[in-house]
């Protein structure tokens, strides 16, 4: 019996071969054998070693300090004579009135006081200097930035911070300073500081 087949009929018959071969060969890799990993997962979990977690850290309850020194000075409170003009005045009669004759430093009760003044040194910042009268000779002025973000001009004698600070001289890159701090009731003494550019 001779049996012929159209072109149509021997493409369709090829092309069903192939699909079936990929089907085979996907399920061989599907069914590999586990019993090698297994046998790892089961002898590792019997020769690790379990270890305990410390127990958590015991918390003690929070118990609130007393400040018992009543009656002492306050260690936040600034001093009242640590730069009040009026009480400045007060202690500087009442030594006068004392007998002493003390005759270091002192902050003058009666200057006005200028605007840096009312910040500390610490929270200026020395921006710049330019000379003004122009050339060279001019004298040499300083920018100072304020904590407000106000940038002030200064020269020498003006004053800085809160410990009456009185420019002593500007260069490029500092402004130097005379303080004058307490140094106990109605005494005072003089300390160089200076506040450097900005960089």
């Amino acid at each position: 019996m001779n049996v012929r087949l159209r072109w149509g009929q021997a493409v369709s018959a090829r092309g069903m071969v192939l699909p079936g071969v990929i089907v085979t060969v996907l399920a061989g890799c599907a069914q590999s054998d586990l019993t090698e990993v297994q046998r790892f997962v089961e002898t590792t979990k019997r020769t690790t070693p379990v270890k305990k977690l410390d127990p958590p850290p015991e918390i003690k309850p929070y118990t609130p300090f007393a400040y018992t020194a009543q009656g002492g000075k306050d260690p936040f409170v600034v001093a009242a004579w640590a730069g009040d003009p009026e009480t400045l005045g007060e202690i500087s009669d009442k030594v006068q009135q004392s007998g002493a004759n003390y005759t270091g430093p002192r902050p003058d009760p009666n200057r006005v006081r200028e605007e840096l003044e009312k910040y500390s040194l610490g929270s200026l910042k020395m921006m710049g200097t330019f000379r003004m009268g122009g050339g060279s000779g001019g004298e040499l002025w300083a920018l100072i930035l304020a904590p407000d973000g106000v940038v002030h001009r200064v020269q020498k004698n003006n004053y800085l911070g809160m410990n009456h600070g009185k420019i002593a001289g500007i260069s490029e890159q500092r402004v130097e300073l005379k303080e004058i701090v307490p140094d106990g009731p109605g005494r005072w003494q003089e300390r160089d500081s200076f506040l450097s550019l900005t960089q």
